[in-house]
């Protein structure tokens, strides 16, 4: 016959429920970290200081080919600045977006993007990754760049207009039907 439970259960029963407690805090604090770390898709933030302000100078040797990579050549075209790390899930649910806003926009020569890295230990993987996923636009790491756009977050995309000034910012992936969108008003003035 098995006895009532005693008091020495009394130890066992308070060491579950402080592993359980401890379980569900643990949860809880990764389920903040992954949504503190990633915006949600498509949202234009009008909050960043470098709105209607000149882009910050971007350069480097390109990732994907060598020559040399600079903001300043691209005036006469919107740019969307992309910053990226390869181990960033969603900027990895952005690309199939990024290669249809520069499909869109490569006929015609009125935008381009630069993907930017965000982690300089993960250039060569970023690089690998961009090449896997047959990217045709440069990219380049510069990491003075993601400290003078102010990244925090990724991914995370300023829209630069043909005078080389900021007028977006993007939090989380973009969308190329939305980027379209914002060009076509604000290039007829309508924004």
């Amino acid at each position: 016959m098995s006895s009532p439970l005693g008091a020495g259960d009394k130890p066992h029963r308070s060491r579950m429920v402080l592993w359980i407690a401890l379980s569900v805090a643990a949860a809880l604090a990764v389920l903040v970290a992954v949504l503190a770390t990633s915006g949600p898709a498509g949202e234009v933030s009008a909050h960043s200081p470098l709105i209607g302000k000149p882009a910050p100078a971007i350069s480097g040797r390109n990732l994907l080919g060598g020559t040399s990579v600079n903001l300043t050549s691209e005036v006469g075209k919107w740019v969307l600045v992309n910053f990226a790390a390869s181990w960033c899930i969603p900027c990895q649910q952005e690309m199939p977006q990024l290669s249809a806003f520069e499909g869109d926009h490569a006929r015609i020569g009125n935008a381009v993007i630069l993907t930017v890295a965000y982690d300089e230990g993960d250039v060569s993987d970023l690089t690998a990754y961009l090449r896997s996923e047959r990217a045709t636009w440069p990219a380049v790491d510069d990491g003075q760049a993601v400290v003078d756009y102010g990244v925090s977050t990724l991914p995370e995309s300023y829209l630069v207009d043909p005078e080389g000034t900021v007028v977006a910012k993007y939090v989380g992936d973009v969308v190329a039907v939305q980027l379209n969108a914002l060009i076509a008003k604000l290039s007829a003035g309508t924004a």
